[in-house]
Formats: C-alpha cells, structure tokens, sequence
C-alpha cells in the first residue's frame, strides 16, 4: 500500500520535470545555458537527496531525476559559437 501511493505522488512529479526539462531544451543562446545549468543543478540536488529515503520508487526517481540533471548541466556547458571542431584537423602551412 506505501509504495502505491509513493507511485502515485511520483507520478505528477515526474511529469512537471519532465515538462521543465522540455521548456529548458527548447531555450535558445544565453537562456539555454543558463536555465539548463540552473535547473540541471536543482535536477541533481533533488535527484541525490531522493535517494536518501531508500524506497524503490524514490530510487528510481531519484535516478531519473539524475539522469535530466547530467543531461542539462551537459546543454548548460556548450559553447554558443561553435567555430573550432575537435574531428576536423587543419593544417596550418
């Protein structure tokens, strides 16, 4: 009975990170970075301290809620003019 209603206040957790994630992907140049650094954090910060209630469904939130973290910090860190790529080699004669 514990975990059933455990699922069901995850469920609509979920959702709206999802839901955040999604409007923090679709950003464009400075905003980009900064709401996908911001929340990227935040995803982490949550993700680690749900762990810490040691319930299936907590954990695999928790997972979850790691995994868009990684994922945002990673959007976070690019850089906006790309001009120098690391596959093309070229030669300075």
């Amino acid at each position: 009975m514990r975990s059933y209603v455990e699922i069901m206040v995850i469920l609509p957790l979920l959702i709206g990170c999802y839901q955040l994630y999604t409007f923090s992907v679709n950003s464009e140049g400075r905003k980009l970075q900064e709401r996908s650094r911001k929340l990227g954090i935040v995803f982490m910060s949550a993700g680690i301290a749900s762990l810490a209630y040691k319930s299936v469904p907590f954990a695999f939130f928790g997972i979850v809620l790691m995994m868009f973290g990684f994922r945002l910090i990673a959007k976070g860190l690019e850089r906006l003019e790309k001009k120098v790529f690391i596959d093309r080699f070229e030669d300075n004669k």
